[in-house]
């Protein structure tokens, strides 16, 4: 048997030790699915992430690399643990540890953008794509950094999706093949120009700008300079740089974008607390997924945490807050407009409630009973099933422009909202209570 049959059997046999739980994302080059590893006496272990990637679209080429250096014995703090790695026909196939917690788009969104985040975020960030710059004998270019592959969790930070990541070199003028996120995507990627570190320091700009003002930076905000009512001047300066058309007038490396965000901090009063706090070791309960003779899959993931929230910030995003985070991704005006539906929803609950507290159906349980249990049997389902509903899917964004820098005022105002809508709807059964004893 050749050589090459035999790596190509091997490599079947390891892809049918797995069991695909979800597929969490699918395009013409790349397959994402959440598997969990399969044992001979049926026991199983994960979740793990398992990609399947077309090579002739040239993507993937960082998870080799990424592999490599891991089994060579370099430990990461945020990049995910990569178990395995192999070809199967003209495919790549990438098993991966599965990184727990929330993306930071969520995070946002749940906590709302705000300079402390952003103190809290942005440092370790920039300590992440250092390493993903200096861990390795090129620089590993992410290339794709957005908020949606930035993960948190009670481990700390992780950077994710290497899909269009690639290793420097010098000379190559021309080396974008896949453009990334064009919000966050540095003009290099699309035809200026080789990719290096400075093009990741422009999406690190871009960061910061979503995690202090929870928008995506657009060609309206680069116009302004980025200025916004959220963005402390220090701190604009900051982006402003970072997110400089010309690479030449970025920071030079995450690291020199950290320390100036540091000092614009420090001129703002405001240092983070945990900055320059010690990391803690890698776990050294790491365990992989039982190898497949004849492969070694190496040491394992880190154990896998519960999902919970950035260091000093409330807990995280439930299932109602994710649904909550991907309407703020639609236009503003369509936010404005979904509120107001649910609104008018509202009001037709309510009007509902009234008609059959005032006109039961005949021959129904609720037409034997007195008006007044009748209006307080509906006003208990409208309060205590519905508007809590209706209150948690509603769009935040609206609030936010109106007090932007005052979170407390905006939860205040909702929170006086609701009681006002509570409180009418009682009058009113109140009001009905009398007129119709």
């Amino acid at each position: 048997m050749s050589d090459e049959l035999a790596e190509h059997l091997n490599a079947l046999a390891r892809d049918g030790c797995y069991r695909v739980d979800a597929v969490l994302k699918e395009s013409t080059c790349e397959t994402t699915e959440r598997v969990y590893f399969q044992g001979a006496n049926g026991a199983e272990m994960g979740p793990f992430v398992r990609k399947r990637i077309d090579c002739a679209s040239g993507m993937g080429t960082a998870y080799e690399l990424l592999c490599a250096a891991q089994r060579a014995g370099r430990r990461f703090r945020f990049l995910p643990r990569v178990h395995d790695c192999y070809r199967v026909g003209d495919g790549m196939v990438v098993v991966m540890e599965y990184v727990e917690g929330e993306t930071l788009a969520d995070a946002v969104y749940r906590l709302d953008a705000s300079v402390p985040l952003a103190l809290d975020v942005f440092p370790r960030l920039c300590d992440a794509l250092a390493e993903l710059h200096e861990g390795f004998d090129a620089p590993i270019i992410h290339r794709d950094l957005k908020p949606s592959n930035v993960m948190l969790s009670r481990g700390g930070l992780t950077i994710i999706d290497f899909g269009i990541a690639r290793a420097w070199r010098a000379g190559a003028d021309e080396d974008t093949r896949r453009f990334g996120t064009r919000a966050y995507a540095s003009p290099e990627q699309f035809g200026f120009g080789q990719t290096d570190v400075r093009s990741d320091v422009y999406a690190l700009g871009m960061l910061l700008y979503f995690c202090l003002t929870e928008c995506t930076p657009d060609a309206k905000a680069r116009a302004a300079g980025f200025a916004d009512v959220r963005i402390p001047e220090p701190f604009r300066q900051v982006i402003a740089r970072a997110a400089a058309f010309d690479p030449q007038a970025r920071y030079a490396s995450a690291a020199e974008a950290k320390r100036a965000f540091l000092a614009a901090a420090d001129a703002l009063g405001v240092p983070p607390a945990d900055s320059e706090r010690a990391e803690p070791p890698a776990d050294p309960e790491r365990l992989a997924p039982p190898a497949v003779p004849p492969v070694a899959l190496g040491p394992a993931p880190a154990s896998q945490c519960p999902p919970s929230p950035v260091a000093g910030f409330p807990a995280p995003a439930t299932v109602h807050q994710s649904l909550r985070a991907r309407l703020s991704g639609f236009p503003f005006w369509l936010g404005v407009a979904w509120d107001v539906l649910l609104a008018l929803l509202a009001l037709l609950l309510v009007a509902a409630g009234v008609s059959v507290a005032v006109d039961p159906q005949p021959g129904s349980s609720l037409a034997e009973e007195p008006f007044a249990r009748r209006a307080l049997s509906v006003a208990c389902v409208v309060l205590l099933m519905f508007f809590p509903m209706l209150f948690l899917l509603r769009d935040r964004r609206p609030l936010r422009r109106l007090f932007p820098q005052a979170p407390r005022v905006r939860l205040r105002v909702e929170a006086a909202c609701a009681a006002g809508a509570f409180v009418a709807c009682f009058l009113l059964v109140g009001l009905l209570g009398a007129l119709f004893p």
